[in-house]
């Protein structure tokens, strides 16, 4: 999922009024791939024999027939597995028919490193490519074992429009997505909407100071992260500390007000 928080804290009307048109998180906001740790996410792929295999990344789970046809995945998403000459698979994301990303995973001779190169298609049309290296860090022959990734590259990074919401919210944009977040913080829930939006997206949050934000997402209910935000002393950069649920070490996200 790819989701923007951030909060106002609560007060008198003047110091909402205030904030609204100062505060520090408002503007637009553009990913710095260089300054980012990207790295440090795995997924367990375990073979159940007959072509099968489960894959659990955090506290979920699927399992897949690698035959090439469109099978159900996590958030409302299809998956398709199907070989691709020597230690090569093709995978297919979709949601709702419309493709997602498309990628070739490639495992290493002696199988213990998987890369995967790949294009994703954004819902406004525009394509972004990545490279990931996957290394092996537990068990498993073959494609089977705990996966860590190592390297994270893409082409187009993400861009934030964030606006000021009401006396003590705010609104978060993305427009290559076509994601829209508009919420309070006052203890409640507020939804995310977007076509790639799992059914169920939900965030709450509050702020511990001018400057710092702490977020929690889930689907239907289920955490799926914690994450701080912290703006720099002088508004030019934006840092987001993410704790997913069931991962062994955070991820470190930097965006450069433009």
């Amino acid at each position: 999922m790819r989701r923007f928080y951030c909060s106002l804290a609560l007060g008198c009307l003047v110091a909402g009024t205030l904030w609204a048109s100062d505060d520090p998180f408002c503007g637009k906001w553009k990913l710095n791939a260089e300054k980012s740790k990207l790295a440090g996410e795995q997924i367990k792929i375990q073979d159940l024999g007959g072509n099968k295999y489960k894959w659990t990344s955090g506290n979920t789970s699927d399992t897949y027939a690698y035959d090439g046809t469109d099978q159900p995945s996590r958030f409302g998403r299809t998956l398709s597995m199907a070989p691709e000459g020597t230690n090569s698979w093709k995978m297919v994301i979709k949601k709702d028919g419309r493709v997602m990303s498309s990628m070739t995973h490639t495992i290493s001779d002696d199988g213990k490193t998987q890369t995967i190169k790949g294009t994703e298609t954004k819902p406004d049309g525009t394509t972004s490519d990545f490279t990931a290296v996957w290394k092996k860090v537990a068990g498993g022959s073959g494609w089977g074992g705990t996966w860590e990734t190592t390297d994270v590259k893409f082409t187009s990074p993400d861009e934030y429009d964030i606006e000021a919401y009401e006396n003590d919210g705010l609104s978060f944009n993305t427009p290559a997505y076509q994601d829209a977040l508009s919420m309070k913080f006052d203890g409640k829930d507020y939804e995310e909407k977007g076509p790639n939006v799992a059914a169920g997206s939900m965030s709450s949050g509050k702020r511990v100071d001018a400057h710092t934000l702490e977020i929690t997402d889930k689907v239907k209910g289920e955490v799926m992260d914690h994450t701080k935000y912290e703006v720099s002393p002088d508004g030019k950069t934006l840092t987001l500390t993410i704790r997913e649920t069931g991962q062994p070490k955070m991820l470190t996200i930097v965006y450069d007000k433009m």
